[in-house]
C-alpha cells in the first residue's frame, strides 16, 4: 500500500535524542516520505548485491522514498539514503539507478558524510532538510536511537552542506564502479546518469535537477569514470530478467499513484490488457475514485499472479479506502499469508480490522499491528498510532499512552510524549519493559 508521510521541512535545527529522535519543526513547505511495502521489497532487491558488494549489511541501511519530481539521491546520518520519486521514474534501465545507489554506497564508505559534519555544525541560516527516522525501534528494544537531519538553508547553504566535494565525487565514483563490477552489474548505467547531469553545468542552478548541483560533475571525473567502466568484465551485461521485471513494475505502479489518473487513462490503450498497463489503470481508477472497475483490473492482475502479496495487498488497499473494510480484510489476510514478514501490510490488516469496530477484531488488530512494529522496529508513526487505539480498545491503557508517547517522540512534539510517558508509567507493572522504556523516553526528552 502506498502512502505518503508528510514531514515538514524543519526551519530551526534537528536535535538528537538518546531514546527517541525529535524534529524541531516550525511551519514550512511540507515534504513527502513514500512508504510502500513493494516498492521498498524492490529496492532493496536492486541495492542488495551492491551493499554486499561494498560490505555493508543491507539490513542495516535504510532507503527512504522522497515524493519529489525532481531528480536526486543522498545519504545523510550515517547509512540512510534518500532516492526522490523522480529519481524512480526517470531512469530509464535498472542499471542506472543501481548505479546511483552505487554511488551513494560509495558516500557511506568512504565516510564522506561525517568528514562534513562541522560544515553542518557550522552552517548559519535556516536549515533545508530535516529528516527524522526511526526512532521508537531503539526505544522499543531498550537500546538507543538516533537521529540524523541535514541542515543547511539557502542555496549557499545547500552547496556547503549538500554538494561533496569534487574529490569526495569523483572517489565515490572509483568505489562504485568496484561495487558493480564486485556484483557483475554493467556500470553503463552509472555512466548514462553521469552524462545526463555533465550537460546541466551549461544551466542556472534554478534550472538544474537538484543532483547536477549536490553532485558536481567536472569533464575530469567524467572522463576517469569512463576510462575506468569500459575496463569492467561487467561492460554491457544486461540485467537479468526478474530485475527488468521488478524495476518495471516499480515505475508502473509510480506512474500510476503520481501521475494525474485521468492524463494517464487517456495515454493507456484500453485494449492492453498487458500486466502494467493494468496495474497503472488500476491504481488510476482507485484514485478517480471508480473502485468497482479498479477492483475488476485487480481481480485480473490476481489471476495473472495468484501467490503475489502485493496485489492482494493493492486490492485491499482499493477496498479499504473505498469505505469496505469488512471485504479488505480477507485480502489483506490473503496479502500477509503470502509475505508474513511485511510490517506494512501486517499494519494495513490491523487498520483494516479496527475499522470494523468489533472486539474480536481489535483483538486480531492488535496482534498484527504488535508483529508489524516488531518487524519495522516500530518507527513508523502511523503505525503506532493504529497500534495505541488497538491497545485501548483492548483495556491497556498503560500500552496506549506508552506507545502514543513513543509516536509523539517521533514526531518531535517533546512535551506531549512526556507527559504520556509519565501517564503510561504510572499504569505500567513497575519494573516491566514497557516501564523501562516509558522511562527512556522520559529522561531523553524532558530537557531537551
Amino acid at each position: 500500500m502506498m502512502t505518503r508521510l508528510t514531514r515538514t521541512l524543519s526551519r530551526a535545527a534537528c536535535a538528537l535524542a538518546v531514546a527517541a529522535a525529535t524534529l524541531q519543526a516550525a511551519p514550512a513547505q511540507a515534504l513527502s516520505l513514500i512508504r510502500d511495502a513493494e516498492i521498498e521489497a524492490t529496492l532493496r532487491r536492486l541495492s542488495g548485491p551492491v551493499f554486499r558488494a561494498a560490505g555493508l549489511d543491507p539490513d542495516e541501511v535504510r532507503i527512504v522514498i522522497l515524493q519529489d519530481p525532481s531528480v536526486n539521491a543522498f545519504v545523510f546520518g550515517g547509512r540512510n539514503m534518500a532516492l526522490t520519486t523522480g529519481l524512480l521514474r526517470e531512469s530509464d534501465r535498472p542499471a542506472q539507478l543501481i548505479g546511483v545507489i552505487a554511488h551513494e554506497a560509495g558516500h557511506i564508505v568512504g565516510g564522506h558524510l561525517a568528514r562534513r559534519q562541522i560544515a553542518e555544525r557550522n552552517a548559519r541560516g535556516p536549515v533545508l532538510l530535516g529528516l527524522a527516522l526511526g526512532v521508537a525501534a531503539a526505544a522499543a528494544g531498550g537500546g538507543p536511537a538516533a537521529a540524523a537531519a541535514i541542515a543547511g538553508g539557502g542555496q549557499a547553504a545547500e552547496r556547503a552542506l549538500l554538494a561533496y566535494s569534487r574529490a569526495e565525487e569523483s572517489a565515490a565514483d572509483q568505489a562504485a564502479l568496484t561495487y558493480l563490477e564486485r556484483a557483475g552489474i554493467d556500470p553503463g548505467g552509472m555512466l548514462e546518469v553521469l552524462d545526463r547531469f555533465r550537460g546541466q553545468e551549461v544551466f542556472s542552478e534554478r534550472h538544474q535537477d537538484p543532483f547536477a548541483r549536490t553532485h558536481p560533475i567536472s569533464a575530469e571525473r567524467l572522463s576517469l569514470a569512463r576510462a575506468r567502466a569500459m575496463r569492467s568484465p561487467a561492460w554491457g551485461r544486461a540485467s537479468p530478467p526478474e530485475t527488468v521485471y521488478w524495476f518495471d513494475r516499480m515505475r508502473a505502479k509510480l506512474d500510476g499513484f503520481l501521475e494525474r489518473p485521468d492524463r494517464l487513462l487517456a495515454r493507456l490503450d484500453p485494449a492492453d490488457g498487458s500486466e502494467f498497463a493494468r496495474l497503472r489503470r488500476a491504481v488510476a481508477l482507485h484514485r478517480l475514485p471508480d473502485p468497482d472497475r479498479a477492483l475488476a483490473e485487480v481481480d485480473k492482475l490476481i489471476a495473472m499472479r495468484p501467490s503475489d502479496p502485493y496485489y492482494h495487498e493493492l486490492k485491499g488497499q482499493i477496498l479499504l479506502e473505498s469505505g469496505r473494510a469488512a471485504q479488505a480484510v480477507p485480502a489483506y489476510r490473503e496479502a500477509v499469508r503470502l509475505a508474513p514478514d511485511e510490517p506494512l501490510i501486517l499494519a494495513y490488516l490491523g487498520r483494516a480490522l479496527l475499522a470494523l469496530n468489533d472486539p474480536a477484531a481489535d483483538r486480531e488488530a492488535r496482534a498484527a499491528l504488535e508483529q508489524g512494529a516488531a518487524r519495522s522496529g516500530g518507527g513508523d508513526a502511523t503505525l503506532l498510532r493504529d497500534l495505541a487505539l488497538a491497545y485501548a480498545r483492548t483495556g491497556d491503557e498503560g500500552m496506549a499512552a506508552l506507545t502514543t508517547a513513543e509516536r509523539l517522540a517521533i514526531a518531535g512534539a517533546r512535551r506531549d510524549a512526556v507527559n504520556q510517558a509519565r501517564r503510561a508509567l504510572t499504569l505500567l507493572p513497575k519494573g516491566s519493559p514497557a516501564a523501562t522504556r516509558a522511562q527512556d523516553i522520559i529522561l531523553s526528552l524532558q530537557d531537551g
